[in-house]
């Protein structure tokens, strides 16, 4: 078990880094809180970021689920407005099973892609009918990936009787609740293939996560090392700076679960349990670390309109997308309970 990149890993990250810090400043987040930024998803595309999980033949580069991760990790630094994570997981669902008609689109950027794993459709032979709460980037999606029942599946918003209904939440990112009256179902597997997906939205979530964890406490270590108060730096005071200490602890905890089910996943092994611990810690970190950032900033933290604010939003949005830290552990508890063979035993 090595967890350290590859050389094409790192020249990803690399990249996507450069990419991201370059095209998103604090002027484009305010200007794109809450709306897609098509310029950076075109650039994005013209790297090879957008379908980078995709066969050679579909357009993409076929890295493996690392790099894309460390591309989403990348885009949670600097809480870039775009699809990213949705389109290359159900990309990959997709390929997997068998639809790949317009994939070479979304690798050029030309298109996007939507997920929803939580419940509200129906299948009858090929049909969809039923309801989808709080879908991210659903409308425009070329395809929805959902699950209907024991199936996954996918449908075209366009060729469908679909109604889109926009919901607000925490972080402005355009989320709708999908009212679907008659679609027609792509199989894309059973419960394996759920299963499987749920996982990789799981760890990705929880990358995403960290690379917005990192960036809202490097920014309060940058603050409180410049902010004065009784003639001397915030960070001097030991309350200041043991808090911050915390903050980077949980961080780290949170790096070491994801590269482990980052591994997992990308070696084509199960990662049920390292999964949800990568989730589990991921809504804890958000938690603590998205308030430890706000408090030290103090008043100004408070400020709608300063940077540090949009980074406490984006933290509580990620922090119950998928459940929350208790429904995770609930999750895992049931499955040691149904697996006896997993976890340790003494």
């Amino acid at each position: 078990m090595d967890y350290s990149l590859t050389e094409d890993q790192a020249a990803i990250a690399e990249l996507a880094e450069k990419i991201f810090r370059e095209q998103v400043n604090d002027t484009a987040q305010a200007e794109y809180q809450d709306s897609f930024n098509a310029g950076l998803w075109q650039t994005l595309a013209d790297a090879g970021l957008t379908g980078i999980g995709l066969a050679e033949q579909h357009g993409g580069s076929a890295m493996g689920f690392i790099a894309q991760c460390l591309v989403v990790k990348a885009q949670g630094a600097v809480l870039a407005q775009i699809p990213l994570l949705e389109t290359l997981l159900a990309a990959q669902a997709l390929e997997t099973g068998g639809v790949i008609e317009g994939l070479a689109r979304v690798a050029a950027g030309k298109a996007w892609l939507s997920l929803s794993l939580g419940p509200g459709l129906n299948l009858e032979d090929d049909t969809l009918q039923g309801e989808l709460s709080m879908v991210p980037w659903a409308e425009g999606a070329l395809y929805l990936v959902a699950r209907a029942g024991e199936r996954l599946v996918a449908l075209t918003p366009a060729e469908a009787d679909v109604q889109f209904e926009p919901q607000r939440v925490s972080n402005g990112r355009p989320t709708s609740r999908v009212l679907v009256r008659r679609a027609k179902a792509l199989d894309l597997g059973g419960q394996d293939a759920i299963a499987a997906l749920q996982q990789r939205q799981q760890v990705m979530t929880a990358a995403l996560q960290l690379g917005v964890a990192e960036e809202a406490l490097r920014r309060t270590a940058a603050y409180t090392s410049e902010r004065k108060q009784f003639g001397k730096p915030l960070a001097a005071f030991q309350a200041v700076a043991h808090r911050a200490a915390d903050g980077y602890m949980d961080i780290e905890a949170l790096r070491g679960v994801v590269d482990s089910a980052m591994w997992r996943l990308d070696e084509g092994m199960d990662a049920t349990l390292q999964a949800g611990a990568a989730r589990w810690w991921a809504t804890e970190t958000s938690h603590r670390v998205s308030h430890t950032a706000q408090h030290l900033h103090g008043g100004i933290g408070a400020d709608l309109q300063y940077p540090i604010h949009r980074y406490f939003l984006w933290s509580k949005q990620l922090e119950f997308d998928l459940g929350g830290a208790s429904h995770h552990l609930a999750e895992m508890g049931r499955y040691l309970a149904s697996n006896k063979q997993s976890g340790i035993t003494l």
